[in-house]
This record gives C-alpha cells, structure tokens and sequence, in this order.
C-alpha cells in the first residue's frame, strides 16, 4: 500500500491497532471520536472495555483472538459501547498484521459505524412484527365475524326453512282471497329477509376472499330471461316496463360466472324499480367501446328519483344509500351496490353512476368475459355452484327411490315428508347421526339428505363412517346430499371433503329439493315425470 493510498484510508475509516493479545497500540482520530475518548484514556488498555456484557461471553471473545492470533482474519457487525456508556453498531474488519519473516506483530481493525442503519433495519423489523400482530389480530376479527355470522346464519336460517317451506306449501292448496292474500304477505316477507341475510353473507365472503369466480361458459340471452322472469312481475306491478336492448352482433356464449353476472344485474335491476314510481327501467347491452377495462358493457338506466352528485363517492359503501328518509322510506341494507362494485371489480371491470335528482339514474358497468362456440348446460346449484348434466352419474332404476332424511330437528324432517308426500318415492326418517348409521347398515339407500349440524355425531362424521360402510361392504355407494345453513365456500368444502356428492343451502325450497332428487334420475324417468313433480 503505498502512502496515499494509507493516507486516504486514515482520513476516511476509523482505525486501530492492537496487540496479539488484544491490548490497544494506536487509533486514529476517527476511531477516538467514534468510541469517545483521548488516546491517553485507552493506549495499553485491553480491547474488552468496549465490550457490552464482556463476562457473559469471554468465552467467544477470547477464542476470536486466538483465530486471529493464528493468523485468521475476522469480519463481521458487532455491538460495541462508548465512553458515555451509549451503544453503537460497527462494522469491524480485523486483519492480522506479519512482518517481514511472516510472525503476527499485530492486529489492524477497520471500523464502520452502521448504528443508523441498524437502528433503522430494527425499527424495520419492529414494524413488521407489529403488522404481523396486527394482521394476526385483523385475521382473527375476520374469523370470529365469519363465525359469529355463520352461527346466526344457522340460527335463523333453521326457523326461516320450516316458515319458507310451509308458506310455500300453503300456496298451493285451495284458498280463498283473503287466505291468498295472506299467504302472499308472508312470501314477500320471507323473500325479504333471505335478501337481508344473503346479502350480509355475500358482503363477508367478499371481504374475507371467500367468494371466487366460477368461470364457465354461459349463454347471456338465458342469464337475460333468468333476470327478467325474476323482476318481471315487480315491475309490473309497479306499472313499470321493463326494457331490455342487447347490441346486435353481440355474441350468444361467454366464458364467466353467470351466477354472479345475474346477481349483480338483479341487484341493480332492483334498486332501479324500486326507486322508480313511473316510467322505465332499461337494461343496455353492448359491446364495451369505453376506456375502461373489459370486452361487455351493461347499463340499467331508470326514470327514478335520482341520486345528489354528493352521494356519488358513498353510494358503493356498505350499509349506505342516499339519505335516512331514502332508508325510511324504501327499506334495505344498502349492501346490494357495494357487493356488486367488489364482484365487477372480481370480473376486471368497473362500475360507476350517472344521475341527476329527479330525472333518473344510469348505472354502467364492464366486465372481462371473453366470447366462446362453446355451449355448455348446467343445473344450478344455491350453494355448490354448478355441476354438468352428464357429470351425474344415473345408476337408479325407474323413479321410486328410498330416500333417509337426517335431521335432529322435528321440523325439518317434516317439512321434507310434506314437500315429498305426492311423489312415488320411500321416505325414511333418522333424528341423529347414529340412527342414520343403524338404518344406512341394515337397507341401502339411493338418496341421503345429511343435516350437518347435528349434537353429538355431526352430519360430516356421520358421512364419513357411511363412506367407509359402504367400501368395506363394497356397496352401491348412496347420493349423499349435505344439507345445512352455513352458507360460506368453506363449508361447501368440508361437506364435499366428508364424502358429500352436493351441498344444499337452507331454507330448501321444494323446486331445489325436487331438481336434486331428479338430477339423479335417468332422463327417461325425467321426462315421464307425474304431474306432482
């Protein structure tokens, strides 16, 4: 090293020297202003005096020395303590030093003070063990809400199946006008509390991730009618018309989750007859020619009362429309917008509003759903989703069926028994996991609906010991159907997990109990069908 070269290394590092021992020889002034001291204050004293907690590790230290005494260089980051008694983080670079017949004369040490970068990668680390808590704690906030809400989801569900049932059974007896209208009063408010409670559901699921998209192809023009045959008659008796423009050369088949695409279009469908006395609701297809993302574009523009400019950037939040009175006045949760704009968000597309007070609204989203030859028919599910018509594998012969319902509930079972009493088919009946167990090992069953939530054996384990049953015994193995009011993915997963062939969400109505049992049923026997189905 020339004298430069050394010069420049003193004027910039800070450096010392010490015995083989460890006993200080010299330090720059750098290093003196580094740890605080005069020269006079450390020469001849031992390197161990800045060292923090010396007598806890005298061991190690002094086995660093006989490396370097051997010969061996030293690197590393090291805690060190000043003359005030502060701490501060050096890099440190001990290199042994030969003379000119290669005996170690002494130790040369560079130091580097890293205290600031070291306090800020332990504030870093802080940081992210406190978001780590945090995150922890967010998680399982998410995980008790979920639970808080799938326990009321069963709680009301449970009664809400027997109420929907029998209010749909009473319908179709002979009543007279009065008994009608009745019975009518009761749908509508049945059919506004699953709104309720399916909408808080969805907007949990969304939030907590639960909810992912199901893409397959669909045919728009059948998700159109499926729409229209639910809001038709609202609208009517509202006198509304409702209109419905699709673009021509608009394809006939995408690939998407038309189940989604139908609940947000009912969702916004809804909102637009409800808020409009007079007039029409219109709902616009066509090709997206916007700026923003996605290949559809679908506007559902109304006659209504319009919504202030100032609500614009509330309107998607939860829980929110567009004043109190509006809530007074139309009812709702204001939950339907905001699931809609987090499922268009899902789809890769955006929604957004145009109105102005008393002259109507226009709500316009896109969505990403890539045109497809493919055609694909399906049955829908409430809860699973969708299975194809030719996954269903038809091992029954002709259309009476031996059918076990489990249910620890009188009602329920009942309610079965009522939805299924003008059909050809052999109802047996088990209040536990363990009755469905005796009966399952002395008949064999086509069709089982499985309750889930059951005291004691559960309707999972209870699935799973019949699975087993059935292999031991090489059995035709039974139709397991998962019947349950939790309505979250994952329950849809442990049911399917367990052993289940399909999940069923309460309230069952009887067309979505008739549909299952039929989807069993070779297409023969569909066909020729009695009337009672």
């Amino acid at each position: 090293m020339n004298d430069s070269v050394y010069e420049a290394l003193l004027s910039s590092h800070a450096l010392v020297e010490f015995s083989v021992d460890g006993h200080i020889l010299w330090a720059n002034q750098n290093f003196l202003n580094l740890m605080g001291y005069e020269f006079d204050e450390i020469v001849g004293r031992h390197h161990s005096i800045f060292l923090p907690e010396f007598e806890h590790h005298e061991k190690e230290y002094l086995e660093v020395w006989e490396h370097l005494a051997a010969g061996f260089a030293q690197t590393g980051e090291f805690k060190r303590i000043r003359k005030n008694k502060t701490r501060v983080w050096v890099h440190g670079s001990y290199s042994p030093v030969r003379d000119a017949d290669q005996n170690i004369i002494k130790i040369l040490k560079i130091v580097i003070d890293i205290t600031e970068k070291k306090n800020l990668s332990e504030n870093l680390e802080r940081k992210n063990r406190e978001l780590q808590m945090v995150a922890t704690k967010a998680r399982a906030a998410t995980y008790a809400k979920s639970s808080f809400l799938a326990n009321m989801s069963h709680e009301i569900r449970t009664p809400l199946n027997s109420i929907i049932g029998i209010t749909d059974t009473l319908a179709e007896t002979q009543l007279n006008d009065q008994q009608a209208s009745f019975v009518e009063i009761l749908q509508r408010a049945n059919h506004q509390l699953m709104t309720i409670i399916n909408d808080i559901l969805d907007l949990t699921k969304v939030e907590s991730g639960e909810i992912q998209l199901n893409l397959l192809p669909f045919d728009l023009q059948k998700v159109i009618d499926d729409v229209i045959s639910v809001l038709g008659f609202r609208a009517k008796e509202k006198g509304l018309q409702l209109n419905v423009s699709v673009e021509p050369g608009i394809e006939s088949y995408f690939i998407g989750d038309c189940d989604r695409l139908r609940q947000i279009l009912i969702n916004l469908l809804s909102n637009s007859i409800k808020f409009t006395h007079h007039g029409s609701v219109t709902l616009k297809i066509s090709k997206n020619t916007t700026t923003r993302p996605g290949n559809l574009l679908f506007r559902i523009s109304d006659s209504g009362i319009g919504i202030p400019k100032h609500m614009y950037k509330d309107i998607f939040r939860a829980f929110t429309q567009a004043d109190t009175a509006t809530t007074r006045r139309y009812g709702g949760t204001g939950l339907g917008l905001s699931i809609s704009q987090k499922m268009v968000e899902m789809m890769n597309g955006q929604i957004w509003l145009e109105s102005e007070i008393g002259n109507g609204s226009v709500f316009s989203f896109t969505a990403t759903m890539p045109a497809t030859t493919e055609r694909t028919t399906s049955i829908h599910n409430p809860m699973q989703g969708r299975f194809q018509l030719t996954d269903v594998n038809h091992t029954f012969i002709g259309s009476n069926m031996k059918i076990l319902v489990v249910d620890d509930v009188d009602d329920n079972r009942n309610l079965f028994g009522i939805y299924l009493q003008k059909t050809e088919h052999e109802l047996h009946y088990a209040e536990s996991g363990l009755d469905a167990l005796r009966q399952v090992e002395q008949s064999h069953f086509d069709i089982i609906f499985m309750d889930i939530q059951m005291p004691g054996m559960d309707g999972h384990e209870t699935t799973r010991l019949i699975r087993e049953m059935e292999k031991a015994q090489q059995r035709q193995p039974a139709k397991i159907l998962a019947c349950t009011a939790n309505a979250f993915t994952e329950d849809v997963t442990k049911s399917l997990e367990a052993g289940c062939d399909m999940h069923l969400s309460k309230p069952i109505r009887k067309d979505t109990l008739l549909k299952a049992i039929n989807s069993y049923l070779p297409p023969l026997d569909i066909e020729n069908r009695p009337a009672a189905y």
